[in-house]
């Protein structure tokens, strides 16, 4: 797998949120899913500008301006096609919580946890810095503990521009046994 164009670097933040946000806070309660191998569909709709500063833009040749318009607009296409991963769910990990904090050190984000339950979970993240702004709604359910469905909505705002990612997510739980997958893999 390909790291750090935007493209996939959405596509790794939102397939994280997907099964794992569930236990990204201490105050969460502990999702009620099976350990072993879940199979999880993330399908993004991305709308809008990607908020790249004019003056920056404006430092550009025409020509080089072009390529990254064609470029981003490629990355936006191909970060809004419809993926399938298998993730390894292992007792350990649900248990210590995955250790991941979208946010890193950044000070200006704060989470609210609107309710969480072995069930359910609704959170809202926000993101002020002084050149951008990104909230983030997320909302999972779980029936059974074989079967996740879930909606991730970003909207990032910079200089004027805004994109909005909204993401329907789909899991089911295939069996106890992770096979091959140490962690997640996008299926080919």
């Amino acid at each position: 797998m390909r790291c750090c164009t935007p493209a996939r670097l959405l596509q790794v933040a939102l397939t994280s949120l997907a099964v794992t946000a569930w236990v990204q806070a201490a105050d969460l309660t502990k999702p009620n899913i099976k350990p072993g191998l879940w199979e999880v569909a993330t399908n993004p709709k991305i709308s809008g500008e990607m908020p790249i500063p004019e003056e920056q833009l404006a430092k550009m040749t025409p020509e080089q301006r072009a390529r990254l318009e064609a470029a981003m607009q490629s990355h936006m296409t191909n970060g809004a096609k419809p993926r399938v991963y298998k993730e390894c769910m292992t007792p350990e990990k649900i248990a210590r919580g995955f250790d991941i904090d979208p946010h890193g050190d950044d000070s200006s984000c704060k989470r609210k946890v609107v309710s969480s339950s072995a069930t359910e979970l609704t959170m809202h993240d926000e993101c002020n810095k002084p050149e951008r702004k990104t909230v983030t709604d997320v909302h999972f359910e779980v029936k059974g503990g074989t079967q996740m469905s879930g909606k991730i909505n970003v909207v990032m705002t910079s200089n004027g521009k805004t994109m909005t990612v909204n993401s329907t997510v789909q899991g089911k739980w295939l069996g106890a046994s992770c096979g091959t997958v140490k962690d997640a893999e996008l299926e080919k």
